[in-house]
C-alpha cells in the first residue's frame, strides 16, 4: 500500500465532470441590434447581473451562416433574451403598418426563435427581459399591443387577472406609466407574483418593486403560458412555459436590481442554477448538433427550423 493511502486511477470523465463543476456555466445573451450602423450593443447590466449570479455572458452574434450556431450552442447552458426593439407584427398577425412602431429588426427576430426552438425542444434554460418576455410569447402564439397607451384599458383588465380584488393593486387613476421617467434603476410600480409560479418560488414574495420600459405589452397569452406576474393595471408582466424546468420572461428589467444582495438576485441565481444542471447533464454532447433551416416562403411566420444527431 503506499504510504499515502490506497487510491484509484483518475479516468478522464472524472476530471471532466470535475472541470464542469468548477467552471461558470455559459449564458448566451441577445444584444440590440442596430441595422443602420450593423453594429450590436448590449448594456452591461445584463453580463454584471450574470457573471454576479455565477455564469460566464456570451454575446450572440447575428448571421446567416447556421453552423456558428451548431458550433456555439452545444458550448452554452442558457440564455438570457434582452431587451430592445418592437417585434414585427407580421410575426403576430398585427398592423405593419402602425405608426408608433420603432425600427424592426428581422434578423434578430430569426435568431431569437432559432434559440427559443432550442431552449424549448432540449429543455435549456432561458430568461426573456422586457422585449424578451414579449418574444417568447409571440414564439408561441401569443399577440401584443401596438401600443399601450393607445390600445390598453388597465381596468377592464383587470376582469381577467386571477384574484384581482386581493393581489393587484389599482394606482390611483387606474392606470401605470409603463415609460418611467426616472433612471431605471428606480422601482416604479409593484407586481404581484402568482403564489403558484416558478417565479413566485425563486423570489418567494407575492408582490415586488419593478422598473418599467416598454409601450407594448402581451395582448392575447399563449395558450403554452402561463402568467405568473400581473401590473397594477392587470397587465400580464411575466410568463412562464408550461412544461419546461425554465423557461420564463419578465416585463420589467430585473437586471437594475441584483447588486449587493438586490432583491431580483435570486432570479439569475436560480437560471445559473438550471444552467449547470445542464451542463452535468448525463450524455450531454459538446459536437453533435446540426441545424436545418429553410427560408420563409411568402405565407411563413417564421423560418422552418429543425435539429438533428445532438444528444
Amino acid at each position: 500500500m503506499s504510504v499515502f493511502g490506497a487510491h484509484r486511477p483518475v479516468s478522464i470523465e472524472d476530471i471532466a465532470t470535475k472541470a464542469m463543476g468548477e467552471t461558470r456555466p455559459v449564458i448566451g445573451i441577445v444584444p440590440t441590434y442596430d441595422p443602420n450602423e450593423g453594429v450590436l450593443r448590449m448594456n452591461n447590466h445584463y453580463a454584471q447581473a450574470v457573471v454576479a449570479a455565477g455564469g460566464a455572458p456570451l454575446i450572440i452574434p447575428f448571421t446567416s451562416d447556421v453552423s456558428v450556431y451548431e458550433s456555439l450552442l452545444p458550448r452554452i447552458d442558457g440564455f438570457v433574451l434582452s431587451g430592445g426593439q418592437d417585434i414585427s407584427p407580421v410575426r403576430y398577425g398585427g398592423d405593419i403598418t402602425y405608426g408608433k412602431l420603432s425600427e424592426l429588426t428581422p434578423e434578430r427576430e430569426e435568431v431569437e426563435y432559432l434559440l427559443l426552438s432550442y431552449a424549448y425542444q432540449f429543455d435549456f434554460p432561458l430568461l426573456g427581459i422586457c422585449r424578451g418576455m414579449q418574444m417568447i410569447n409571440v414564439f408561441f402564439g401569443g399577440t401584443l399591443y401596438l401600443d399601450l397607451e393607445e390600445q390598453f384599458d388597465g381596468m377592464s383588465a383587470l376582469d381577467d387577472v386571477p384574484d384581482a380584488s386581493e393581489g393587484v393593486r389599482t394606482p390611483a387613476g387606474g392606470r401605470v406609466n409603463h415609460w418611467q421617467t426616472v433612471e431605471y434603476g428606480h422601482p416604479t410600480h409593484t407586481v404581484s407574483i402568482m403564489r403558484s409560479s416558478k417565479l413566485g418560488e425563486i423570489l418567494g414574495v407575492d408582490h415586488a418593486s419593478v422598473n418599467s420600459m416598454h409601450h407594448q405589452g402581451v395582448r392575447t397569452l399563449s395558450a403554452n403560458l402561463s402568467a405568473a406576474a400581473y401590473g397594477p393595471d392587470g397587465l400580464v408582466e411575466g410568463v412562464e412555459a408550461r412544461d419546461c424546468r425554465f423557461l420564463m420572461g419578465v416585463q420589467w428589467h430585473p437586471e437594475y436590481f441584483v447588486e449587493d444582495g438586490g432583491h431580483m438576485a435570486p432570479l439569475f441565481r436560480a437560471l445559473i442554477n438550471e444552467a449547470k444542471n445542464v451542463r452535468c447533464r448525463e450524455g450531454r454532447c459538446h459536437d453533435c448538433l446540426r441545424i436545418d433551416r429553410e427560408e420563409c416562403d411568402a405565407n411563413a411566420i417564421w423560418p422552418v427550423v429543425k435539429f438533428a444527431d445532438y444528444i
